[in-house]
């Protein structure tokens, strides 16, 4: 599988931006009986919100300098995801930082993409796919960093416990008072730890 191609048909990441604004849009317009409309809304707001908090620190960013950035960054996502709202700000401004080009493709629009790279058996996102020239896989992180993953297991393991709407509001209450640094953790470690 050339990752390249889906690269090149990808939206940036002002224009997935649009692209959300625009979904939402759609569904506000119709008789949206999938509820989504509340979650592409809540998501937005929640990417606005990171894209004027999160700043990288002097220490993450003397990081980053010495991190090889041959390589472009394919996204799977979709405006509906919670986690995808909450990691992709902070890996766009470790993309720019590095000056790594990014693009993002629909979970839902590349079924066959999203096969190659399932969490589990299931199709979870955001992945994040770093890819060479020639369209291989370097490396790839997602859905969400460690603890998220934890506490999904734990979720799964005790469904009748631990209910879907907890771990949902622990998930968000985690990812608030981490601040974006797992996340940048997790993520230049798998760089790092990449074969160029």
């Amino acid at each position: 599988m050339n990752l390249l191609n889906y690269f090149e048909n990808g939206y940036s990441y002002s224009d997935y931006l649009r692209k959300i604004e625009d979904q939402l849009f759609d569904l506000n317009q119709s008789d949206d009986t999938s509820g989504f409309a509340k979650y592409y809304s809540m998501n937005l707001k929640r990417i606005e919100r990171l894209d004027k908090t999160f700043e990288l620190t002097e220490e993450q960013k003397t990081e980053l300098n010495s991190i090889k950035n041959d390589f472009k960054l394919l996204i799977i996502s979709e405006g509906w995801c919670g986690d995808a709202a909450q990691t992709m700000p902070i890996v766009n401004l470790i993309m720019n930082q590095l000056g790594v080009e990014q693009r993002i493709v629909l979970r839902d629009e590349n079924p066959e993409l999203i096969n190659e790279y399932l969490t589990d058996g299931a199709k979870s996102i955001p992945i994040y796919i770093g890819i060479n020239s020639e369209g291989n896989e370097l490396f790839h992180f997602g859905p969400r960093p460690k603890k998220g993953m934890e506490m999904l297991a734990e979720h799964k393991a005790q469904p009748e416990v631990y209910t879907s709407d907890e771990f949902h509001k622990d998930l968000q209450v985690w990812y608030n008072q981490d601040k974006g640094d797992s996340t940048f953790r997790e993520l230049v470690n798998t760089i790092k730890s990449a074969s160029f």
